[in-house]
C-alpha cells in the first residue's frame, strides 16, 4: 500500500497534533526512559490512516532520539545495540512486506493487542539480573516495529533487566534510531512511501522533539523507577485499548 500525501485543508491540524505528540513522546521518553513512542503513535493515529502514521514514527522520532543519545551518551550499553541492530537486518524487509499487506483496521487492532499482551505479561521468576538474547529480539523486534509502527518487545524486556533508567533511556535511543534509519529505507523501497509530502510534519517534530527531551531531562532525577514503570504501563494500556477500538470499529463500522 503506497503512501500519499495528506490534502492541503488538513495540513494546519495534522501539523498541530503531530508537533505537540513529538513534544510530549520526548518529555515522556526523556522524563521516564520509555514510552513516548506510544504517544507519538497515539496523537499521529488521530490525525491520519494508520498506513500513512506508522511510516511517519521514524522520522517523526529522529531529532529526540538524537537528542536522548546525545544527552545519554555515558549511559548507552552498546553490546546491546550492536547485538540488537544485526538482528534488525533480517526483519525489516519482511516487516515492510506485512505492512504493505494489510489494512488500516487490521493494523490498528492487531497492534493494539500486541501492545496489551506485550505489558501485562507476567515477569520471569526470580530476583536475578535477567539476560536476553538480544539479537533476536532485534529480529523479531524490528519485523514487529516495521509492521506496525512500534515493536514494543525490546521495550518491554529492557525493562525487566536491572539497567537503570538513565541506561535504558540512552540505549533505548540507540538501537531505535538505529533501527529507524533501516525501516525507512525499507518503507520507501517496499512500501513506495513518500516522505518529501511530509517535510513540514518531520521539521516541526524535529525541533519539538529536541524541546521535549530538555525539558524532560529536567524532571528525571526527580522520578522514581516504581514511578517510571507505573507510567510506561498506563500509557501503552491506554494506547492499546484506543487501538483495539479504532481498528474493530473500522472493521465493522
Amino acid at each position: 500500500m503506497a503512501v500519499s500525501g495528506v490534502e492541503t485543508t488538513d495540513m494546519d491540524n495534522t501539523l498541530i497534533v503531530v508537533t505537540l505528540g513529538a513534544f510530549a513522546a520526548s518529555f515522556v521518553n526523556a522524563a521516564f526512559a520509555t514510552g513516548g513512542v506510544y504517544v507519538l503513535l497515539l496523537a499521529t493515529l488521530t490525525v491520519l490512516p494508520a498506513s500513512v502514521a506508522i511510516p511517519l514514527q521514524s522520522p517523526l522520532s529522529a531529532g529526540s532520539l538524537a537528542a536522548r543519545i546525545g544527552l545519554f551518551w555515558n549511559y548507552i550499553e552498546w553490546r546491546i545495540v550492536g547485538t540488537f541492530l544485526f538482528g534488525c537486518l533480517f526483519g525489516v524487509y519482511f516487516g515492510a512486506k506485512a505492512f504493505v499487506a494489510a489494512s488500516d483496521a487490521l493494523l490498528q487492532m492487531l497492534l493494539g493487542i500486541m501492545l496489551m499482551a506485550l505489558i501485562w505479561l507476567p515477569k520471569p521468576g526470580g530476583t536475578g539480573r535477567i539476560k536476553h538474547p538480544f539479537i533476536y529480539v532485534g529480529m523479531v523486534h524490528s519485523f514487529v516495529g516495521t509492521m506496525f509502527g512500534v515493536g514494543g518487545i525490546l521495550q518491554s524486556l529492557i525493562i525487566r533487566t536491572d539497567l537503570k533508567k538513565m541506561q535504558i533511556t540512552g540505549t533505548l535511543a540507540a538501537c531505535m534510531l538505529s533501527l529507524d534509519v533501516l525501516k525507512m529505507t525499507s518503507y520507501v523501497s517496499v512500501g513506495g512511501v513518500r516522505y518529501q509530502d511530509y517535510i513540514p510534519h518531520i521539521v516541526l517534530a524535529t525541533v519539538a522533539g529536541f524541546a521535549g527531551v530538555w525539558a524532560g531531562k529536567r524532571v528525571t532525577a526527580h522520578v522514581s523507577e516504581t514511578a517510571f514503570r507505573i507510567v510506561f504501563r498506563w500509557l501503552v494500556t491506554f494506547a492499546a485499548l484506543r487501538l483495539v477500538y479504532k481498528g474493530t470499529m473500522a472493521m465493522w463500522g
